[in-house]
């Protein structure tokens, strides 16, 4: 078993490195709540005056750096009762000695997932849950957000059955961009020009533009190297992108070559002639495609950032474009994950695009994505009045609609069919009736007719062929929207 290596900087940072993960760091010697200055550099700690010890050689050697990092934080915070619990919390997290690194993290999610359907106290759960959740956060070794965003965020505690889920798309700024952000934000992205924005931003804009096409991990974005950019022989681009979830092999090791868009392709080239714009030379394309960046000084550094740089630079370019919603990577890798899914894609394919090597988060997350469908009615209802103008067309009853036209049949209730109306246009039509029409100016829609029923109709069937969740994307069209925003607003009398 490989040992973490620590060592003290010249500002007494305990810096640690554990394998080939990136290098965190914590102050060994914090002021707690009650004003004592521990020494997390010892074996143990006596938290005064409650005379509560902290063995750090009863919690597994391959988590005890984690353990110090964590005290370190929380003691300036919680009481010295609470950090003896937390002390207990990671002693439940047991690692073989035998294990091997790369299956450490999957040990750890084991072991979780035993803890939360335990009977142990919500207090425990719940503080097992906050400590993996910070270590995600600080990009702790062993830690990985997508168990924590797709199983530990969803747990409920304390419900008749014990645990339950959450439809973690429908928490704001934490699950996947709704409809109405999505479009915003893919708006933003054509619109704006990567050419005018600092460096910084520049560097979100690539961060987050890489979670969107390929639903890449902060990890895997602060590894970029402009060599994992390629052009194929038949003129397609390329990113080597690392593989961080693969079972049984070392993360550093393995990666997988995934095509990638021409924009994206373009922003990479334009960051790296911003750092040889900054240098005033030629670089060299080992340099991480998000490099140290110094705005104060002007100074680039040949340096990959640490994960916190991540969440700063993306919220540059947020701020920058005047976004008015939480955009991150995780979001946009949920994003990604649940239009997949909505889209019908099988999960092993949505396993391989989301680099997991097993289906237990995913599974969590397919069983989660039917109770979209409960909320979809009303998802439609108001998507629709934010994005589409007042219907344009007619209503009139059949004796005076215009002869110019043909005849709208769609099918109602029992699947029967009913003439909805009339076009009032001449000309040949391209669309596709009846759902186009509901978005058409020359629609002359009878005023005798059941339109909810007809769109209540044409919304069952897409969800019969196509499965609830699966019937999200397509109910999302435009026309759709359209439809059921008239079928409202006739049924309400406001035509």
């Amino acid at each position: 078993m490989a040992m973490p290596t620590k060592k003290l900087d010249k500002n007494e940072i305990m810096l640690v490195q554990i394998d080939q993960h990136p290098q965190f760091s914590y102050d060994p010697y914090p002021v707690s709540q009650s004003g004592q200055q521990l020494d997390l550099t010892q074996s143990k700690v006596v938290l005064e005056p409650e005379r509560e010890t902290l063995f750090f050689e009863k919690i597994s050697p391959q988590l005890r750096e984690h353990a110090r990092a964590w005290i370190s934080y929380a003691c300036h915070i919680y009481s010295n009762y609470a950090l003896h619990s937390h002390h207990e919390c990671w002693r439940l997290l047991s690692i073989p000695d035998d294990i091997a690194a790369e299956d450490i993290a999957e040990k750890i999610q084991e072991i979780y997932r035993e803890l939360m359907s335990s009977t142990r106290s919500v207090s425990t759960k719940s503080i097992l849950r906050m400590m993996y959740k910070w270590c995600v956060e600080e990009g702790l070794p062993h830690f990985d957000e997508d168990f924590y965003d797709y199983y530990l965020a969803s747990i409920k505690f304390g419900t008749a059955e014990g645990k339950g889920l959450d439809v973690i798309m429908e928490i704001p700024d934490r699950g996947p961009l709704t409809i109405k952000e999505e479009r915003i934000f893919i708006s933003t992205l054509n619109s704006v020009l990567p050419e005018t924005l600092t460096t910084h931003e520049l560097q979100g804009l690539v961060s987050l533009k890489c979670a969107q096409v390929l639903g890449m991990r902060n990890i895997q974005v602060m590894r970029l190297k402009f060599s994992d950019l390629q052009l194929s022989d038949k003129g397609v681009y390329t990113l080597k992108v690392l593989r961080a979830k693969q079972r049984g092999q070392a993360n550093n090791n393995v990666y997988k070559i995934r095509p990638i868009t021409k924009t994206l392709a373009k922003l990479l080239s334009l960051m790296k002639a911003r750092y040889e714009d900054i240098l005033g030379t030629k670089i060299t394309d080992d340099w991480p495609v998000i490099s140290e960046y110094y705005s104060l000084r002007d100074e680039l550094v040949k340096q990959q950032v640490k994960i916190t740089k991540i969440t700063y630079i993306t919220n540059q370019f947020r701020m920058a474009v005047g976004l008015d919603f939480k955009v991150t990577n995780r979001r946009l890798r949920k994003t990604f994950c649940s239009r997949l899914i909505a889209k019908g894609t099988p999960m092993t394919v949505v396993a391989e695009l989301m680099d997991h090597s097993d289906l237990q988060q995913l599974d969590v997350y397919y069983r989660q994505s039917h109770t979209v469908a409960k909320k979809l009615d009303d998802v439609l209802r108001s998507e629709a009045m934010d994005i589409l103008d007042a219907f344009a067309g007619k209503v009139v009853t059949p004796d005076n609609a215009s002869k110019r036209g043909q005849g709208i049949f769609a099918p109602s209730k029992n699947l029967n069919l009913v003439q909805i109306g009339s076009c009032g246009s001449a000309t040949p039509c391209s669309l596709q009736p009846p759902l186009s029409c509901y978005n058409c100016s020359s629609l002359e829609a009878f005023e005798d007719v059941d339109h909810k029923a007809v769109v209540d109709t044409m919304v069952e069937e897409v969800k019969t062929a196509f499965g609830d969740a699966h019937a999200i994307n397509i109910l999302q069209h435009k026309n759709f929207l359209a439809a059921r925003k008239f079928a409202d607003m006739f049924d309400r009398g406001e035509l």
